[in-house]
């Protein structure tokens, strides 16, 4: 069955072939989120891995027992990542840029939070660049 994600064949694309699509400081939370799905799901397949509000949206599938197990430990790291720094992985808070109403949302600490303001930090490609 081609869209059995626990089929024999070739292994679908998880976790780690899409950390890049987020900053490094969620990367040890995804790493665990991987490993967790993985124990209980092997064969699992990542359909989306993303940024989106400040928050880490995560879309997965496994077979089909899989789903309340699946969104328990996909809730539980989104949960996560939004009381960690997506810059450097600190204890962080959604927030927007200057702490102005309107604004784009990321998920950042304090020390962050100031240099992402500025513009003077950004994720490109799953690692912080300095602009300054």
């Amino acid at each position: 069955m081609a869209d059995d994600p626990t089929a024999a064949g070739p292994h679908p694309e998880q976790i780690p072939a899409r950390v890049h699509a987020v900053g490094p400081g969620w990367r040890q939370l995804l790493e665990h989120l991987h490993e967790q799905i993985r124990a209980a799901f092997p064969g699992y397949r990542l359909l989306d891995l993303k940024e989106k509000f400040g928050g880490l949206r995560v879309y997965a599938e496994g077979p089909p027992e899989s789903g309340d197990i699946l969104r328990s430990l996909i809730a539980s790291a989104e949960a996560e990542a939004e009381r960690t720094c997506e810059f450097c992985g600190a204890t962080g808070r959604i927030r927007t840029r200057g702490d102005q109403p309107g604004g784009w949302r990321k998920a950042v600490c304090d020390t962050c939070h100031s240099a992402w303001s500025a513009h003077n930090i950004v994720i490109v490609r799953g690692a912080v660049r300095d602009r300054r």
